[in-house]
């Protein structure tokens, strides 16, 4: 990674485009990446960054500020403009409490052959605007139109794309594929036209169920959405482990580095009204009539755990060892058990001793996980 100094965010980019669901769906296509202004970017020499107003905020929490999403190119020097736009795209999208930062990711497959780009979804690391509460949203169908917008910039300057989702981007990218599947078997042209630019689907640990216990699942379907009605801003406890940030970074005992303003290691509050969107989005899921109807591939660790830390000599927290050959934040089993409702043939590989975040899990690991990718794209 390049060092990001401090945990201070940079400016936001300038609005280097405005386009919307609504733009889009009346032109699919019409638009192409490669007619946008970019401008550089935090990661340094390799890597720019465009700027997408989307509109205005379904959510109401910036009245009159538009929401914006940011696209992140790799696009090394020397690499000829004809040639990398007629590689297929890649997009790789973030999980909650993410942004856009692994470029050993992107950099392995700009060597396998494809465009990548990585998006930082509205109010979420680059995208995040004052007044905006980070990675808010009250539904997760809302970020179609991130995805939406993205896929349609991206198929029209290189022809295909594969979304990469990881965590809740997994559950995202699973269900806005789903529904654009559907809506092409339902007859709908436009989104006909930008499924069909989709090659293929790969999910990087994807949140597919509730990893909590039975009565706490059972509150959260059943109870919070009552609450929501009342108190939609009330603050849910627990969230991110922050022993899986420290497993990571390289300031605490790993070995990445990302700036973390964008990715705290300490859970933000997340507002009750969040929690009921992603509960209502999994079961969506859960209840068997969506699929992405492409090929797709699910990458997840073979075990987690509670993800504890100890206190080390110095009496700073030190991560147990179990933390760093596990998935400290969510459920494998839950992934492999609801693999066939993303896609009836969707391929399972399980990793042993991978992490949340597969690619960042130790190199034999990650390793693994990239020649799983490659393998599955080659077919």
């Amino acid at each position: 990674m390049k060092p990001s100094g401090a945990p201070v965010p940079p400016a936001p980019s300038a609005v280097q485009a405005r386009l919307s669901l609504v733009d889009v769906l009346s032109q699919p296509l019409g638009r192409s990446i490669h007619d946008l202004d970019f401008e550089p970017d935090l990661l340094g020499d390799g890597y720019t960054r465009t700027t997408i107003e989307l509109g205005s905020d379904p959510d109401h929490e910036t009245p009159g500020a538009p929401v914006v999403c940011t696209l992140v190119r790799h696009l090394p020097a020397g690499v000829d403009d004809a040639d990398f736009a007629a590689r297929p795209a890649m997009l790789l999208v973030h999980g909650m409490t993410d942004f856009f930062f692994q470029t050993h990711v992107a950099e392995h497959f700009h060597a396998l052959g494809y465009a990548v780009y990585g998006i930082d979804l509205r109010k979420c690391g680059r995208s995040h605007r004052p007044g905006q509460t980070w990675h808010h949203v009250t539904s997760q169908s809302i970020y179609d139109e991130d995805l939406t917008v993205a896929l349609s910039l991206l198929a029209a300057g290189h022809g295909s794309v594969v979304p990469v989702g990881h965590s809740t981007g997994g559950l995202d990218v699973t269900m806005w594929i789903a529904r654009l599947h559907a809506a092409t078997r339902r007859g709908d042209a436009a989104r006909g036209a930008l499924y069909a630019t989709v090659d293929a689907v790969v999910l990087n640990s994807p949140w597919l169920g509730l990893q909590f216990d039975a009565f706490t699942n059972i509150v959260i379907r059943h109870v919070f959405p009552q609450v929501a009605k009342i108190v939609p801003k009330w603050h849910v406890p627990g969230g991110i482990n922050p022993t899986y940030g420290r497993t990571i970074h390289v300031e605490e005992h790993g070995e990445w580095d990302f700036d973390r303003t964008f990715k705290p290691l300490l859970p933000r509050p997340k507002q009750i009204s969040w929690l009921v969107g992603v509960s209502r989005e999994i079961d969506k899921l859960h209840s068997g009539f969506w699929s992405t109807g492409v090929p797709t591939l699910l990458l997840c660790s073979d075990a987690d755990s509670p993800g504890r830390s100890v206190r080390g000599p110095d009496g700073s927290e030190v991560p147990e060892p179990e933390a760093f050959i596990t998935d400290t934040i969510l459920r494998p089993s839950q992934m492999r058990d609801a693999a066939h409702l993303v896609d009836p043939d969707c391929t399972v590989v399980t990793l042993p001793g991978a992490m949340h975040d597969v690619f960042l899990s130790r190199a034999e690991v990650r390793d693994a996980a990239f020649a799983a990718v490659d393998e599955f794209l080659a077919v």
